[in-house]
Parts: structure tokens; C-alpha cells; sequence
């Protein structure tokens, strides 16, 4: 009996394990693809990276230089599994110039069935805007639409926020 139900268990695990095996996947160092590599321009040399399954192809997320308040991640999109074909997202604010686009993203949270990313960032040392949260569809994963963009000068993000990008539906 002992025998039977461990071999239902693993039949019932191992088809689970594979499918997650064929939508994320961990690249240590040695494995990341000189593709993905190339075009993460982050100034890191990563021990490892994260590979998820979207947009009928693959999210590449590459650690960038961070500090306590912010965790940032470069997004590196491929139709190929392997990143052959690899290219950097950037995303678009409400501001102009050189503020125009995010190469990085903080804090993300990433929602692959409705091809989201937020974004929450905390620059301590800007007495303007201290507190910035953000949220884009990615539809298109090269072009990313800014739907919300939030700023405040509260680092605790209580009161004071100036709403810059407020898209509906």
C-alpha cells in the first residue's frame, strides 16, 4: 500500500514540477545567455537571474546596482527561449527629456496573466518627490502603456500625492 501511494504522489507532483520547469527558470551566472547579457546594461555581474513566461515569450529580470529602500531590475524581453533575440524594455513616464523613460524598475510586481508591472520608488535624499509609484500594461512588451503614476514628497507615502497619470480602463 506504502508503494502505491507513493507512486500516486509522484505522479501527481512531477507533471506540476514540469510544467513550472517550461514557465520560469533560474540562469545561474554561468548559464545567462550573452544575449540577455548584452543588452542589460546594469553595471552587475549577477550570481543569478530570473526567466518567466510572457507575452508569447519570455521576461528576462537582471538585479541592478540598489540600495535599502529600492530593489531595481532591468526587464529583458525574447521571443526565444534562450534569449537570442533579446532587447531591453524602458518605460515611460509622465515626465519629458531625460525622465521620459525607466530603463530600471523598483520593487516591481509583476502580473504575467495581465501583462502589468508596478513599480514603487523611495529616494530618500529628493527633497521634491521622495515617494513615486507606477503601473504599466504591457500588451505589446516593447511598448509598455504608463497607465498610473503617483509622486509625493511623504517618503511614508501618507499624504500629499500629486496623481500625474491616472488612465482608466
Amino acid at each position: 500500500m506504502r508503494r502505491y501511494l507513493i507512486a500516486a504522489c509522484c505522479a501527481l507532483a512531477f507533471p506540476a514540477l514540469a510544467q513550472h520547469a517550461e514557465t520560469e527558470a533560474t540562469y545561474a551566472k554561468a548559464d545567462i545567455p550573452k544575449a540577455v547579457a548584452a543588452v542589460a546594461d546594469c553595471d552587475t555581474n549577477p550570481d543569478s537571474i530570473m526567466r518567466e513566461r510572457f507575452a508569447n515569450g519570455w521576461l528576462w529580470k537582471w538585479p541592478c546596482p540598489s540600495n535599502h529602500a529600492n530593489q531595481l531590475e532591468a526587464h529583458i524581453f525574447s521571443i526565444d527561449k534562450e534569449g537570442k533575440d533579446a532587447k531591453r524594455m524602458r518605460f515611460p513616464t509622465p515626465h519629458k527629456g531625460e525622465r521620459a523613460w525607466l530603463g530600471e524598475l523598483s520593487n516591481t510586481e509583476f502580473f504575467p496573466a495581465a501583462h502589468e508591472f508596478t513599480h514603487l520608488f523611495v529616494d530618500l535624499e529628493n527633497k521634491d518627490i521622495c515617494r513615486t509609484e507606477a503601473r504599466w500594461i504591457a500588451r505589446n512588451p516593447m511598448k509598455p502603456e504608463l497607465v498610473f503614476w503617483r509622486e509625493t514628497k511623504d517618503c511614508d507615502g501618507k499624504k500629499n500625492w500629486r496623481v500625474l497619470r491616472n488612465k482608466k480602463g
